[in-house]
């Protein structure tokens, strides 16, 4: 791909990220009138994202630059510099130096989109001692996951120095070393996808509400695949390059340039993917206006009260309007009881409007004595 090409893809897909960004904190604080964690963590995204667009439009021009140089050189060893010697020279170790910050911004960019998938999960997790000490084992492993590819940045080059210099990391045994590195990252990047989405999905498979609700959070959980398949398609495209550079060092620059590519359009994609949770709601809205009836007609079927609510509810979880946990049994006192989720919980109140009726047996019939209405809103 021609330089203005892929400088069009690389600032579309930036636009397309922001636009997105700004749409999810105006629907939140819409539904909700605050700002989760999560939101947080796309906002930080975002802004790395930004850092990471502009360090690739500056240092692309000179290794498409290089790489004409050099596939030039290989025809004709006599062809003259298209710079200065000294210009050039300091323009490569700029571009390398911007190359190595660009990693660092992209493993920020996709780990902040892991965090934020993470949270909005951990809020759906109020009451569920047993699955929040899960949710904190798989933080600490993304969060080390994180930690090794940031280090494996500072291992690719050695000296770190020369990551920098004239030639930059062209060596065969460097070369090496960066397809070895770019491989780990790689699995490590699938394996913390995979991590956050595990647990919300077992956590789903024993969730009792109707199918089309379930298939909606499956969608919602399983969006790191859309990841995991760019970050796959990453590697194949870089490792092949890098592959060919120990080959023909004529393309020994189109290495960086995909890398650069690449990696922006994997960044890209993990921030738009991490935004989708809070469009949840638009589909839900949708949903709740098709089912508000035959609902009705569930209660007047034989539906207990507490069934009622519990689907309520769970309509609530999913359009952002719940403040609480996604506990889904109920006991008639409001005490502490088994769950379905499998684990003891104390069961908070529930939104909307909750019915009371007493009964007393008299002459062995029972009639009602009293009957209370009564509503409760909880923002």
């Amino acid at each position: 791909m021609d330089y203005t090409h892929l400088m069009i893809l690389i600032w579309s897909l930036w636009a397309a990220s922001l636009l997105l960004t700004v749409m999810r904190g105006i629907t939140r604080w819409h539904s909700q009138r605050q700002i989760f964690a999560d939101d947080y963590f796309v906002f930080g995204g975002i802004l790395s994202l930004t850092g990471l667009t502009a360090v690739i439009t500056r240092l692309l021009p000179q290794f498409y630059l290089a790489g004409a140089y050099a596939a030039a050189v290989m025809q004709d060893p006599t062809t003259p510099m298209p710079l200065p010697p000294d210009v050039f020279i300091a323009r490569t170790q700029t571009s390398l130096k911007l190359m190595f910050s660009q990693m660092l911004l992209f493993w920020t960019t996709l780990w902040a989109a892991k965090f934020s998938i993470l949270f909005f999960f951990r809020r759906l997790l109020n009451g569920l001692p047993k699955y929040i000490k899960a949710w904190w084992g798989c933080f600490a492993v993304v969060l080390l996951l994180y930690l090794a590819c940031m280090l494996s940045n500072f291992l690719t080059c050695k000296p770190l120095a020369k990551y920098w210099s004239s030639t930059g990391c062209s060596d065969p045994e460097d070369l090496v070393r960066a397809d070895a590195s770019i491989k780990f990252a790689t699995s490590a990047d699938v394996v913390a996808d995979a991590i956050v989405m595990i647990l919300p999905l077992n956590i789903l498979r024993k969730l009792q509400i109707n199918a089309r609700q379930k298939f909606g959070l499956a969608m919602i959980f399983s969006l790191g695949i859309i990841i995991i398949a760019f970050a796959l398609a990453r590697l194949a495209q870089v490792t092949k390059a890098t592959s060919n550079a120990t080959k023909d060092p004529a393309t020994v620059a189109d290495a960086p340039v995909l890398l650069s590519m690449w990696s922006h359009i994997e960044s890209s994609v993990s921030i738009i993917v991490a935004t989708l949770p809070a469009f949840r709601y638009l589909l839900n809205v949708k949903i709740g206006r098709t089912q508000g009836r035959s609902n009705t007609r569930e209660r007047s079927g034989g539906k207990t009260t507490s069934q009622v609510a519990g689907q309520s509810r769970t309509r609530r979880v999913l359009s952002g309007q719940w403040g609480g946990s996604l506990n889904t049994s109920m006991s008639q006192k409001g005490s502490v009881t088994e769950n379905d989720w499998g684990s003891e919980t104390e069961l908070r109140p529930i939104q909307g409007i909750e019915k009371r009726v007493e009964y007393s047996s008299t002459s062995g019939r029972r009639t009602s004595t009293s009957e209370d209405l009564r509503s409760e809103s909880r923002a």
